[in-house]
């Protein structure tokens, strides 16, 4: 479970290329490429009810997919680019990526000191840590949920009422050095608009606030 009490489930990956026995050459494999989404989601929701039995997947909020890095070399490729030295290699980067992107970027700092690039020790003062944006919330005890304007104090005012996103965590956001320039970016760094209602206008129209 999720900090906010959210199950996820998954994932699953198929690779979408197959290695022609006959040239060497990796070509699209057609019944990863042909086959129905409702076969896929069939099939995903069976694992998942293996997992947890009481599944109702009418109360799934959101599902995800997309296209992961994969590369031939059946392993990651960090390594100095061979035609021009200035340029490192990050790529084929999969499970476990996250995990291990402290390790990558430690490497590829090794790799552009290597090349020449003016690379100096870590600065000691450097704070890794971030203050978090948004924090769990005691059921509804201190924030309240209402009518654009009935609530003027930031830290109360509720613009998400499915995750409990307060106006004071979306400003915070929003003067973080990261830029924010569109509600999606909200969404990310706040969660404001992922929940049960995913944003819906009729609902509480979050994203309209």
């Amino acid at each position: 479970k999720t900090l906010w009490g959210n199950l996820i489930l998954g994932p699953t990956a198929r690779d979408t290329l197959q290695k022609n026995k006959k040239t060497g050459e990796y070509e699209i494999n057609p019944k990863v490429r042909d086959e129905p989404n409702d076969n896929i989601l069939s099939f995903i929701l069976g694992k998942c009810k293996n997992l947890v039995p009481d599944l109702d997947a009418a109360e799934v909020i959101h599902t995800f997919s997309g296209a992961r890095a994969k590369n031939t070399r059946e392993d990651w490729i960090i390594e100095p680019c061979p035609t021009e030295k200035n340029v490192i290699y990050a790529a084929g980067i999969d499970s476990p990526g996250i995990a291990g992107s402290p390790a990558i970027a430690v490497e590829v700092c090794r790799l552009l000191k290597q090349a020449g690039a003016p690379i100096s020790e870590m600065d000691p003062a450097f704070n890794p840590n971030r203050a978090p944006i948004v924090v769990p919330k005691d059921g509804w005890r201190g924030i309240k949920a209402g009518p654009v304007g009935k609530y003027t104090n930031p830290k109360e005012n509720v613009i998400c009422k499915c995750e409990k996103v307060t106006e004071a965590e979306v400003i915070e956001a929003c003067r973080r050095s990261l830029p924010i320039d569109s509600t999606q970016a909200i969404r990310k760094r706040t969660r404001a608009g992922m929940g049960h209602c995913q944003g819906d206008p009729d609902n509480y129209g979050c994203e309209a606030r």
